[in-house]
């Protein structure tokens, strides 16, 4: 509920996202708020792109189911609260870091792909997601900032950005 509000105010009040980051800090918020703003992140970010979607019941496999052209699409949301720096032999470079396959308590269990159809990261800081058929998603999923690419480009390094996967790039990898 915090999430919407402090959204709503934002919309109604025309509070910028800066200053909102200004006023709640992600360190205080709990793991259990965490991933269901990045839940209500990605149902309103499905909506806006024409889909109807709605967060799940607990104790599945997924977090959000997206209606796609009569199919129901399985979602399970992973969440960060901000990029890290990742160590190279030279320094660090940010970077969104999600463990992806895990679930349950403690990660004891993987998830099967079976269990579900599509995988969404969020970073929250950013408010940007990304989306992976679940074939696609690996133990460990690592992204670049998009706001730091002049940083890669003078180390040379190349990788992925959260940005460049749409939802509608992963229902194209699905069918």
């Amino acid at each position: 509920r915090k999430w919407l509000i402090i959204a709503l105010i934002s919309y109604v009040e025309g509070v910028t996202i800066e200053s909102l980051k200004q006023r709640i800090s992600m360190k205080n918020i709990s793991e259990l708020q965490l991933g269901k703003a990045g839940e209500y992140l990605v149902c309103a970010d499905l909506i806006l792109n024409g889909y109807i979607a709605f967060p799940s019941e607990q104790g599945l496999s997924y977090d959000v189911v997206a209606d796609v052209d009569g199919r129901l699409i399985r979602i399970q949301v992973k969440t960060t609260a901000c990029y890290r720096a990742t160590p190279q032999r030279k320094g660090y470079l940010p970077t969104y870091l999600f463990h992806s396959r895990r679930c349950g308590k403690g990660g004891m269990r993987a998830y099967d792909n079976t269990d579900l159809d599509i995988m969404a990261f969020v970073c929250l800081q950013d408010k940007v997601i990304g989306y992976f058929p679940i074939k696609e998603v690996k133990m460990t999923m690592i992204f670049r900032v998009k706001k730091y690419c002049e940083m890669y480009k003078a180390k040379n390094t190349q990788g992925k950005y959260l940005e460049d996967f749409s939802i509608q790039k992963a229902l194209t990898l699905l069918a």
